[in-house]
């Protein structure tokens, strides 16, 4: 049997390229920010977590402009505080409770704890300060009670009232009186003058079960003589949280939440505590932040699939394969990215897909759909950035790459 030259090497080019087309891709080389499970954690989710789960797969893309700026590095949030909370009894207020003040025209909210229907009225406030005692028409600026409040957007307890100190308190060392306290308070305290404040930072907005969390906090204006924190799961658990001052005064924590109460909805706080020391008194202050805690229940197991038979000019199929340690439905997110005349990459869509997914190994397709690519002047290779595997049970993070994998 007689094969012609030119039959053979059309042969040899269309098995070459399906060879090519289906090699295995691989996942780009994790990152020190990427979140990436270093061992799967099964669970046991609530029937009721995934009772109602689609088990059919569904896939979508969208074009994006291509001059929009994306960061795909999660950027940890800081809060910044000028405020600090006090618990204060019935017998404190009736006899004079201390504050620290560092700046005129502090904020002070008085907030009846549950289970007090005591509502105190702002006119019948006294102030202690400068060796002298204020009536409210004297040293209050301007109140407001709980109506005004939440008609301004603030979610506060029954019975809360705000005041606005004058100046002609000043600051420093105030004493707060309430003749017809009764019961307990939560007694807060902003000063928005101030120049003290304190910083509190989770270095990411997502960890693992059982993973280490740095915790950074810094104060301006004055300095810190030490720091305490609290950890609290949304199911109310909590643990205490030590702080270690660092040579350049900022105090920082590592801290491990417990897999315990791990998984579900809702984040975990962390609230950092200390006083800041000013030239003549300390002045309090609280902060307060919040990141999510994730269980490990899938990751992605580090192959990239290009179906083979594909055209390139047709739509960018990716099958992404995924490790599962619990069955649920999981997601991909992704961002793609192009290649302009000069080689440089920008933005060019947005995919979605979902997929339930038994334990064990399979895989998610991420599809990029023809008419995006063909309408961008944007061509391969492609780059897929901000990748994220999601379990839908309870919507947590479970893996995200800045830079996942390379497309040709």
């Amino acid at each position: 049997m007689k094969i012609s030259m030119s039959s053979l090497i059309v042969s040899l080019l269309l098995a070459s390229s399906a060879a090519t087309a289906a090699a295995p891709l691989q996942l780009m080389a994790a990152r020190s920010s990427d979140l990436v499970p270093s061992r799967l954690q099964a669970t046991t989710p609530a029937r009721s977590a995934i009772a109602d789960l689609d088990r059919q797969p569904v896939s979508m893309s969208w074009a994006i402009d291509a001059k929009q700026a994306l960061d795909a590095r999660p950027v940890p949030f800081t809060r910044q505080s000028r405020e600090y909370w006090s618990d204060a009894s019935a017998d404190q207020l009736q006899q004079g409770f201390a504050l620290s003040t560092s700046a005129n025209g502090a904020l002070i909210r008085l907030s009846p704890h549950a289970g007090n229907a005591q509502v105190i009225d702002a006119s019948t406030l006294l102030f202690r300060a400068n060796g002298r005692l204020y009536t409210a028409s004297d040293a209050v600026r301007s109140a407001a009670d709980q109506d005004a409040l939440r008609a301004a957007g603030m979610d506060v307890p029954s019975g809360s009232v705000v005041v606005k100190l004058a100046d002609t308190l000043g600051s420093g060392r105030i004493e707060l009186i309430a003749p017809g306290a009764a019961g307990s308070y939560l007694v807060h305290v902003f000063e928005p003058a101030s120049k003290i404040v304190m910083s509190l930072r989770a270095e990411r907005d997502t960890v693992l079960s059982g993973e280490p969390l740095r915790i950074v906090t810094t104060i301006e204006g004055a300095s810190l003589d030490r720091v305490d924190g609290l950890l609290s799961a949304p199911d109310g658990f909590s643990q205490d949280v030590s702080f270690v001052r660092q040579r350049d005064g900022s105090y920082q924590a590592l801290v491990r939440p417990d897999p315990a109460h791990a998984g579900g909805f809702g984040l975990w706080e962390i609230h950092a505590f200390g006083n800041a020391a000013n030239r003549t008194f300390a002045v309090p202050r609280d902060a307060r932040t919040a990141f999510a805690v994730s269980v490990a229940s899938a990751r992605l197991s580090g192959t990239i699939q290009r179906p083979a038979g594909l055209a390139r000019d047709s739509a960018l199929r990716l099958s992404i394969g995924v490790e599962a340690a619990t069955a649920s439905r999981y997601q991909l997110a992704g961002t793609l990215y192009g290649s302009r005349s000069d080689g440089s990459l920008a933005p060019l869509a947005v995919a979605h897909s979902a997929a339930w997914l038994e334990a064990g190994t399979a895989a998610i397709t991420l599809s990029f759909d023809q008419q995006t690519l063909g309408e961008s002047q944007l061509r391969a290779p492609y780059e897929i950035r901000d990748l994220r595997l999601i379990n839908q049970a309870d919507m947590s993070l479970v893996e995200r790459r800045e830079r996942a994998a390379r497309i040709d």
